[in-house]
Formats: structure tokens, sequence, C-alpha cells
């Protein structure tokens, strides 16, 4: 009798939270992993484009963040530059470019600030999406995530949003090495070596150069993709009415074996 009244206590506590989860109810969801925003880290620095949900026919201004912990191993003036470039099914298909890019407040009150690059398909090269600037700012390498530049997607009025196998249609927004050779005209591009972070001593001449995946610098490029649906209702009742009724079936199937099991002993 008291494993009887124990299943029929477990049989409603199931019951209850089942109905707790229902009224809670839940958001779209993705089938595409999304990067998790990295965290401040001794010894790293982090280059972050945001995971960004669009609509077709929208444009977007995309958020690209600097996450850093360093201590730099020179005194002196960075040169920082970054390539973006979308990569994925929505560009391949023309669905999704990149029509602008412009340095963030907070970049521009860094001491020194020099804007040398913000151009969209630079010198009619479509993969030349160039990004830079120099500043004086160390502070620069103690941030726990300030937004350096911002970056234009539109995206097409005939965006599908999915692939024809029901997949999300994945594109995301790539940060690569610089390509300051475009920009000789410019005294820092001019000595640049092509890292993304260059830290030179204009006194001593002293420099180090960071570059992507070296044990410093790494890249966390966000997914540019459709707005995941938000189920309906009536969707989230089917959803939990069939989570009821497997947690009945169950139950009975338990109860059954406990029955059968107590029986020789009667």
């Amino acid at each position: 009798m008291k494993k009887i009244l124990a299943i029929l206590l477990s049989a409603i506590m199931v019951f209850s939270l089942g109905l707790t989860a229902f009224a809670e109810g839940e958001e779209g969801s993705t089938g595409i992993l999304l990067p998790e925003f990295p965290a401040q880290t001794e010894g790293e620095i982090y280059f972050v484009s945001e995971n960004t949900y669009v609509e077709a026919g929208a444009t977007y201004d995309i958020p690209v963040y600097i996450v850093s912990n360093y201590t730099p191993s020179v005194e002196g003036y960075t040169l920082l530059g970054i390539n973006f470039g979308l990569a994925g099914a929505a560009f391949d298909g023309g669905y999704m470019t990149i029509t602008g890019i412009r340095a963030s407040e907070e970049a521009q009150a860094l001491a020194g600030f020099e804007l040398i690059a913000a151009d969209v398909a630079y010198m009619d090269d479509p993969y030349c999406n160039m990004f830079g600037f120099k500043c004086d700012d160390m502070s620069i390498y103690n941030q726990e995530a300030m937004p350096i530049a911002y970056v234009t997607v539109a995206v097409a009025e005939n965006y599908p949003g999915y692939n024809e196998d029901g997949t999300e249609m994945d594109c995301q927004l790539d940060i690569g090495d610089p390509q300051w050779w475009n920009y000789m005209d410019n005294e820092y591009a001019m000595f640049a070596s092509g890292s993304p972070i260059e830290i030179t001593n204009p006194d001593t001449f002293d420099y180090e150069t960071i570059f992507a995946n070296d044990g410093v610098l790494y890249i966390v490029s966000g997914h540019v993709i459709q707005t995941p649906p938000v189920p309906t209702w009536e969707e989230r009742l089917k959803a939990w009415a069939i989570e009821q009724a497997i947690k009945i079936i169950t139950f009975f199937q338990g109860l059954n074996e406990v029955l059968l099991g107590l029986l020789p002993t009667l």
C-alpha cells in the first residue's frame, strides 16, 4: 500500500510541474548553435560580432565589440584593423549585404583616436570592408565589452530565412585580418604588418603585433539569421498535451509493474 501511495504522490507532482511549465510558456528557438558572448579573461583579447536576428527587407547596425584583459609588452599607440565579411548561405544567395561601417562613440572617445578606414568594398573590391583606427589610449586593453564599430547589413526583400530543407539559412559576420596594403597613403598603415593589433612606441620604436588565434587574440563571429518563431498558444497546448499523455502512459506502465510485483506477496 505504501508503494502505491508513493506512486500516486509522484504522479501528482509530475502533473503539477507540467502545468507550471505550460503556464510560463516557451520562447522561439533556433537550430543553429549561437556562440556565447565571451567574458573578460586574463591575458586574452576578443573581437566579437553580436548575434543578430533579422527580417526580410530590414537593415541592421550590428555592433562589434572588444573584450579584453591584457597587458601589452609595449607602451605606445595602438593600430587596430579589421576586415569584415559575410559568410554563409544567405550571403552566397545574395540576400545579405554589408552597406556601411562606422566607428562607435566609445571608440571615438579613446585618447588620440584617429579613424583610418571605415570603407565598404574599398577600391571596388567586394571583399575589402575595412575598419581601422589609431589611438593612444591603453585602456582599450581592459574592456568588459566595448563596442568599437557598427556594421550595417541590409537584408533583401526576398530573403526566405530558411533553406529548402526547412533549416535556418545561416550567415555570419566574420572578422578578418586588415588589408592595410590598400591604405599606403596613411602614415600608420604604411608601416603596418597586417596584424589586427599593433602597438608601437614611437620613441623607442619597440613594437608588439598580435594576430588572431595566437594565444592572445580570439575571434567570435556572430550569426545573422531569421528571427526564430514564437510558438502559438495552440502549438504550446498541443505540445503540452502530448507531453502529459506520455507521462500518464509511463505512470500506468510503472503502476502496472508494481502491482504485478505485489501479486505474489498477496
